[in-house]
């Protein structure tokens, strides 16, 4: 496996205990089950007993309805040479591990209006990764990853054009099966995938005890193949 898991993990943004924070407004209208849940995985982290839950999602198979999304942006790979626009439109990224990412031969997508960048995902073709648990991708699949937009632009529609557009430039590559994760308690995201038509195909838990000992966990919830 090639050692390009540093770059990623520099820059994998996670919520950390933040996820747990019951306090925040979007926990008000979860089920009682998580915020149970959520507790006890916050509680354990305090002790030294860190639980990540992931899930795991196919990405691709159904078409988007983009019809809402506008159509004068400007669709296509980000180069290498375009580390400086990157940073301007997510200056909490960082120009050097941007770098590094091209570097690493990952590839980035993105959409411009009139030249200017105001979108991004990136693709990684090599491995599935996270820190808890990297590994080698097929010919035929991509792991999609850090995905943002504009603020300015945002209510617009761009998030599902964009992701329509990477997987149809990604298919000219080659590459037909695309997976991403979603953190367990980050609904938000969960349904954004759902109403694209994605699929959530297991959980993926990463057990730490006390920095010194870890195993990732991985619960099937369906029998399709995949990483």
């Amino acid at each position: 496996m090639r050692s390009t898991g540093a770059s990623h993990r520099r820059l994998c943004r996670t919520d950390g205990d933040g996820e747990y924070d019951l306090n925040r407004p979007d926990w008000k209208s979860r089920p009682p089950r998580l915020w149970v849940l959520a507790a006890l995985l916050r509680a354990l982290s305090w002790v030294g007993i860190k639980i990540d839950l992931l899930v795991i999602v196919r990405e691709g198979e159904t078409p988007i309805d983009t019809s809402h999304s506008p159509d004068e942006y400007d669709y296509s790979f980000v180069s290498a040479t375009d580390v400086e626009e990157l940073y301007q439109l997510d200056p909490e990224s960082d120009r050097k591990k941007l770098a590094t990412l091209f570097q690493d031969g990952k590839v980035c997508f993105g959409i411009r209006d009139n030249g200017r960048l105001i979108a991004k995902m990136w693709c990684d073709l090599d491995e599935f990764y996270h820190p808890t648990h990297p590994h080698k991708l097929a010919a035929d699949e991509a792991y999609l990853f850090l995905a943002y937009v504009d603020p300015d632009y945002r209510g617009q529609g761009l998030a599902p054009k964009m992701r329509a557009a990477g997987y149809a430039a990604l298919r000219e590559m080659g590459r037909s099966k695309f997976f991403s994760y979603s953190r367990y308690f980050n609904s938000a995201a969960r349904r954004f995938k759902t109403k694209l038509g994605a699929r959530e195909e297991g959980l993926r838990m990463h057990i730490r005890l006390f920095g010194k000992w870890s195993r990732s966990l991985t619960f099937r919830w369906h029998s399709n193949s995949g990483p």
